[in-house]
């Protein structure tokens, strides 16, 4: 979970270097304000996904926080078995999915999640 949170905070700034940037060309007559309901969604997804493809992580680890990030959302509860993270994850494997396919779905649900456009079941 800490390659989650980290991924955020990549994210957020990013924005910020972005804005700053924007802030000091000297041929923009008016900078372009970027607040958090402006960033368009699947830009802060890429983002998301490229921090995550950084960390190196293995197809494995990929398919495991995928199913449980899944199992989480599906279930609303933190407390989902490592059994049944077990099996998805293997679902997920034999689905064959690319890597950066796998980022991009993981970055996904945490933004979605972070964001409150997507809840916890009950």
């Amino acid at each position: 979970m800490i390659i989650i949170t980290s991924t955020k905070k990549d994210i957020l700034e990013w924005f910020l270097q972005l804005k700053k940037y924007r802030k000091s060309e000297p041929d923009k007559e008016e900078p372009i304000q970027i607040e958090k309901q402006e960033v368009d969604l699947s830009e802060m997804i890429s983002v998301g996904a490229y921090y995550l493809s950084q960390n190196q992580l293995s197809y494995d680890e990929l398919c495991w926080m995928l199913a449980e990030k899944q199992l989480i959302i599906q279930k609303g509860d933190k407390n989902v078995s490592e059994e049944d993270i077990r099996k998805k994850a293997a679902e997920i494997f034999r689905s064959a999915t690319p890597y950066d396919e796998l980022c991009w779905l993981i970055a996904e649900l945490n933004i979605l999640v972070d964001e409150k456009y997507l809840e916890l079941a009950k």
